[in-house]
């Protein structure tokens, strides 16, 4: 496991480029997260105008 962990390793370095590459990309996606996060603002909101209606 510990042979085949070097791989898992590997992979978990790939991952890290694959986020390197979402960084860039991700110029975007870090946006998609701002908004995603003010999404969750939103839904806060939506949370507190719920417990309104109710």
């Amino acid at each position: 496991m510990t042979e085949v962990g070097g791989q898992r390793t590997d992979d978990r370095g790939q991952m890290s480029d694959d986020r390197g590459q979402m960084t860039e990309v991700g110029g975007q996606r870090t946006d998609d997260r701002s908004q995603m996060s003010d999404d969750r603002g939103q839904r806060t909101d939506d949370r507190s105008r719920r417990t309104e209606y109710r």
